[in-house]
């Protein structure tokens, strides 16, 4: 499917490449189910993934991704394609009564009718009783439902068992502002590497530099916390009875979680990342590699003159050693020692040449 091989941000990996080949052969040999559930760690990638398949579910030749339909279906706009989504946080049972009369008409020329239900999990009680009821009994034998969910573990269970599963792998897709300050971390790591290389000793860079990194990742953590505070003033004032105000907390709280938890390991890998790009540079440029072949090119001249003379197998092992932290993320208790014992470590090629 061509449309598929359009999407930049899926991970090339087993899991990713089995279920394009899984999706692609049901395409082809026209055995396409009645639903599906596409999950992964980003709802608006989830979405681009099912007009995807939706697109090669309608397309004469599979999903070519030049023609009418997988252009207007890609797009969001086919009139055989209905896209759900919840009214802010809450996907209410007229939802599901509305694309019951869309899924119960014609298809529009040929093709089928196909129902994209993003966010699935915020459905309250009675919303999912009657998506349960239409994907037991489908208003129409050729229709498609692709429901989509960060977290298929708040789901109705039965509502899940009913659906083809589909886990993705996606990669992280940052916000602009989040981006920004991401541009900030990265300059000011460079400059106290740069300066830790400089001088001899335990110097200041080192002393206060893992302390800076993190209260630097709190302060775009504290925006994420903020974010939910709104949601959850916004749900307990919306009116709704209890029973759905509690559903509806504990759908954000999970939503929360994993996104701090996504932050927090972006966040910090990129701090590995930074580091050890850093050490690439210096092999490179020990082997003779120019300034355009380097990941941070303003430091060529630093690196040329003063660290060409680091020993390679010293370095590797550093690398090595953030690797294995990065491996760690998870379990360790302290980021910001971690930080320190790369950092030191770093420092330590300089003063043991």
């Amino acid at each position: 499917m061509r449309v598929f091989q359009e999407l930049d941000f899926l991970t090339d990996n087993s899991l990713n490449n089995s279920n394009i080949g899984l999706l692609s052969g049901m395409i082809r040999q026209d055995h396409v189910s009645h639903a599906y559930l596409f999950t992964g760690s980003n709802a608006s990638r989830l979405y681009r993934l099912a007009l995807s398949f939706a697109a090669g579910i309608n397309c004469r030749e599979g999903g070519c991704g030049k023609c009418s339909i997988c252009k207007n279906t890609v797009n969001g706009v086919h009139p055989n394609v209905l896209v759900v989504e919840p009214e802010g946080n809450i996907l209410l049972v007229e939802d599901v009564t509305g694309l019951q009369r869309f899924m119960g008409m014609s298809a529009y020329g040929p093709g089928r009718k196909i129902c994209i239900i993003k966010e699935a999990e915020l459905m309250n009680a009675q919303a999912g009783n009657r998506l349960l009821k239409t994907l037991e009994d489908p208003p129409d034998p050729g229709s498609v439902f692709i429901l989509l969910s960060e977290d298929i573990s708040v789901m109705l269970p039965t509502i899940v068992s009913r659906c083809l599963v589909y886990r993705w792998d996606l990669r992280f897709e940052q916000d602009p502002e989040e981006r920004k300050e991401f541009q900030v971390l990265e300059k000011y790591i460079n400059d106290g590497i740069r300066e830790m290389m400089s001088g001899g000793g335990i110097s200041t860079a080192l002393l206060d530099l893992s302390l800076r990194i993190m209260e630097i990742l709190k302060k775009l953590e504290a925006g994420i916390k903020s974010g939910l505070d709104r949601e959850v003033e916004e749900i307990k004032a919306s009116g709704y009875v209890k029973e759905d105000i509690d559903r509806y907390l504990k759908v954000l709280k999970s939503r929360h979680k994993r996104q701090l938890s996504k932050f927090n390991k972006l966040g910090i890998c990129r701090v590995f990342d930074i580091i050890s790009a850093w050490l690439e540079d210096i092999i490179s440029v020990k082997m003779g590699a120019g300034r355009k072949e380097l990941n941070f090119e303003k430091n060529f001249n630093f690196i040329n003159n003063d660290l060409k003379g680091l020993d390679t197998a010293s370095i590797l092992k550093v690398m090595e050693n953030i690797e294995r932290n990065r491996m760690n993320l998870g379990y360790s208790p302290n980021t910001e020692l971690a930080l320190d014992n790369i950092f030191l470590r770093v420092m330590g090629l300089k003063t043991t040449r």
